[in-house]
């Protein structure tokens, strides 16, 4: 098991949520341990779950900061994770809270939703072809 998978799987049982939304998340962000991508807005995505960097106000009481974040792959999991959890118990529905990790306008949200459903499926058929 690899080290990312270690983190998704200790993620997801700290946060409830399913290990395949998380890793469905991590293929759609597409971030790597190291990587800061700059957004139009003036924010920016850290590491592989490509936490934004709107969120370390919040974060930095509990000590981390954006060089966590950007290099310290379980770390940025499990946050990523808290955030796609927080997002989904407080939208309308799983969907629109699984969108919203990327973003609150309708148009976004809504393709954001399904990249994610299409990595899933991606996922379910690479398990099906290992097992067959």
């Amino acid at each position: 098991m690899s080290q990312q998978e270690v983190c998704v799987v200790h993620a997801a049982a700290h946060y409830n949520a399913h290990p395949d939304i998380i890793r469905a998340v991590l293929r759609t962000e597409r971030g790597k341990v190291g990587q800061i991508r700059k957004n139009k807005d003036g924010s920016f995505d850290m590491g592989p779950m490509q936490v934004n960097s709107v969120h370390l106000p919040e974060l930095a009481p509990f000590g981390i900061n954006q060089e966590m974040l950007t290099n310290n792959e379980c770390l940025n999991i499990h946050i990523g994770t808290y955030y796609l959890q927080k997002h989904i118990i407080t939208a309308p529905h799983f969907w629109n809270g699984v969108g919203r990790y990327h973003s609150k306008t309708p148009s976004l949200n809504t393709q954001y939703q399904y990249r994610v459903w299409g990595q899933l499926i991606q996922l379910r058929n690479e398990r099906e072809g290992m097992v067959k």
